[in-house]
């Protein structure tokens, strides 16, 4: 499960203490932030659960969160500027401004709660939406919210009376892992915004889930166990696939989601590849890692997939896949051979490098010569 979704779970917990909480959530960033849009943390009357960034930026909005806790009522917007922040002694400040909304929770939202900590924990996409800003809107007034589920595009209708294209939008979103602020016209429909006050129009921010995120592993072999640990650590639903049980198992595998022992093909055919997906193919041989690269692009679902080796050995494994039939544009795709140029020699720096390119992959998109596929002349490069 994605880290900051790990907060639907805790809320979760506090609400079925009957203890109320203040939701921080980053709606809005301008310039250089410690975190990025969706960031999130409890605020309680005993602490916090989950950071947006540290630093005296945090410490304001804790601030106005336990006023807001101990006032029992109401939703605000709190600008965090970090501009004028490179003279204090904290590290990670930045030179931008996060806005940040901050909305109380009580234990009547906790069908809602775990309505979210659900989609999160068995990796279904959804999103939480919350209007932000009013307008002039009296009727919904700021923190007022809803669970959209992609699958049911009217889920969000009665919160803000949108029209049916854009609920649509919004659940294509929370399909996406998009999150975003939004301002609703005249009309119901929706348009991206950067400003969060308002000129009298509702604005209202979509706050995907992202749990739908998996790193498949294939082959439980040594590069695989310190993948699994950085999965985890970085928060992706971890899953491990090999069909030798002494190699896939829980004490080897102690932090993964998912073990699965089954023949490779097998298992991917089932698994239900998504465009959320990052399978990395590490198994013991040439046969099994080709194995694993026809079941994955068997059906086109815009997920990522890694294979490490050779530059020879990627360029004839493609170029078999390609006289196989295989969409050379498809092949083109694919992130082999794996893992960012960073002199990687050991199991543990192998690891590294590979989980490095499926990080910038997931944040940036980027592909250049630090890519050790795109440097092999076949993974496409972009800018």
């Amino acid at each position: 499960m994605a880290g900051v979704d790990l907060i639907w779970s805790e809320a979760v917990r506090t609400l079925e203490r009957d203890k109320p909480f203040a939701l921080a959530t980053v709606i809005n960033v301008r310039g250089s932030t410690p975190r990025e849009v969706g960031a999130k943390m409890i605020v309680r009357d005993d602490g916090q659960y989950g950071t947006i960034g540290g630093g005296c930026g945090e410490a304001e909005v804790f601030r106005k969160a336990r006023l807001m806790l101990e006032a029992g009522e109401g939703a605000r917007l709190a600008e965090v500027d970090l501009t004028g922040d490179f003279d204090q002694n904290e590290i990670g400040t930045c030179g931008g401004i996060m806005d940040v909304f901050i909305d109380l929770w009580s234990p009547r939202d906790l069908p809602m709660a775990r309505q979210l900590a659900d989609a999160a924990g068995h990796n279904r996409p959804a999103a939480l939406l919350t209007v932000v800003d009013a307008g002039t809107r009296a009727e919904l007034p700021p923190g007022t919210k809803a669970v959209v589920d992609p699958a049911d595009r009217a889920s969000a209708g009665e919160l803000s009376g949108l029209k049916r294209s854009a609920l649509g939008a919004i659940a294509e979103r929370a399909a996406d892992a998009v999150a975003g602020l939004l301002e609703v016209d005249g009309a119901g429909d929706l348009k991206p915004v950067t400003r969060v006050a308002s000129d009298g129009a509702p604005r209202v921010f979509v706050d995907p889930i992202t749990g739908a995120q998996r790193l498949i592993i294939v082959g439980a072999g040594h590069i695989a166990q310190p993948l699994a640990e950085l999965g985890s650590m970085l928060g992706f639903h971890v899953t491990v696939i090999d069909d030798r049980a002494s190699f896939a198992n829980r004490e080897r595998f102690p932090t993964a989601d998912t073990v699965i022992v089954k023949p490779f093909a097998a298992a991917i055919a089932a698994l239900g590849l998504d465009r959320h997906c990052y399978l990395i193919s590490v198994t013991r041989g040439h046969a099994f890692d080709e194995e694993t690269l026809r079941a994955a692009l068997s059906k086109p679902s815009g997920c990522f997939i890694g294979m490490i080796g050779s530059r020879r050995r990627a360029r004839a494994t493609l170029a078999r896949l390609e006289e196989d039939g295989f969409d050379p544009q498809l092949l083109n795709e694919v992130h082999v051979p794996l893992g960012l140029d960073i002199g990687a020699e050991t199991p543990e720096e192998i690891a590294i490098s590979i989980i490095a390119e499926v990080v910038r992959e997931r944040r940036t998109g980027r592909r250049d010569e630090f890519n050790l596929g795109t440097r092999s002349g076949r993974l496409r490069r972009t800018s």
